[in-house]
């Protein structure tokens, strides 16, 4: 028996199915945590997310932007972008099984050993405070009005927590936290930075730097031009594998590192 937490996949199911068997995951016994983004830019999106519906016992997964935007989509609150390659998933015919499915998935994961989100938990709120936010903005995705929440979705704003935040800022707010944060500016959400720590301009700084008394690491993804970062404050698990990377894999029991290579060149896209 043991338990893995594996890194952002975006449609690239024959790597994916790769590392299922390089881990030698048995679905009776093991359990595989995902970062979020298991769809999008890659070919096999659709197989990717029947694979997890199918094995969902034993897989756990929070919610990435990818897989928000593709929501939307097929909530008819976003169109698809040039580079979106989820058609064969809106079109499909377990289309709304999928996503009713999908739409029902956290923010976040708070395991015994961990806490897994898809970007990142916000340092101007507490450790409560950032779960009683993933929970607020999942209990909306998963409600019967989840149409006027996946249409209040977009945009940066607001960038900075306050108290007493009217609801549809506060949902935004901890979506871009959530989903898309990789930089801040102070306290405020950088929305537009995505390149190495190295090469972000001096007002710039990682998210996780400015975390202080964790009760346990923080296991992310999103970040591809981060790498692979391990210790004891966070684990970063987008190795690129939509960019000619690989698919990475960490085993909670052990703290072992397993990676599968891209089987082709880059096929990303904007984040």
């Amino acid at each position: 028996m043991a338990s893995y937490v594996i890194g952002d996949i975006q449609g690239c199911f024959d790597e994916f199915m790769g590392l299922i068997s390089l881990i030698e995951f048995n679905p009776i016994l093991d359990k595989v945590y995902l970062v979020g983004d298991l769809v999008n830019r890659g070919p096999r999106s659709l197989d990717v997310l029947r694979y997890v519906y199918a094995n969902r016992e034993s897989f756990k997964m929070v919610l990435g932007n990818h897989d928000l935007h593709l929501l939307a989509c097929w909530a008819g609150t976003s169109k698809p972008k040039s580079l979106d390659t989820f058609n064969d998933v809106l079109h499909g015919a377990e289309a709304n099984e999928l996503m009713s499915w999908l739409r029902k998935q956290p923010l976040v994961l708070e395991l015994p050993e961990c806490l897994i989100v898809h970007a990142g938990i916000n340092p101007s709120l507490s450790w409560h405070n950032n779960l009683e936010l993933a929970m607020f903005c999942s209990e909306k995705l998963a409600a019967d009005d989840f149409y006027f929440w996946l249409s209040n979705m977009y945009g940066s704003s607001p960038t900075k927590w306050a108290d007493g935040m009217e609801e549809v800022a506060r949902f935004r707010f901890g979506i871009n936290t959530f989903t898309r944060m990789r930089m801040l500016d102070g306290c405020d959400l950088d929305m537009k930075f995505k390149g190495t720590i190295e090469s972000a301009p001096d007002n710039l700084r990682p998210w996780f730097n400015q975390l202080v008394n964790l009760p346990k690491p923080v296991m992310f993804g999103h970040w591809s031009a981060l790498g692979l970062v391990v210790n004891e404050k966070v684990v970063a698990l987008d190795t690129g594998c939509i960019w000619g990377g690989q698919l990475t894999a960490i085993c909670l029991d052990s703290g072992c590192l397993f990676q599968y290579p891209a089987l082709v060149g880059a096929r990303g896209g904007d984040e």
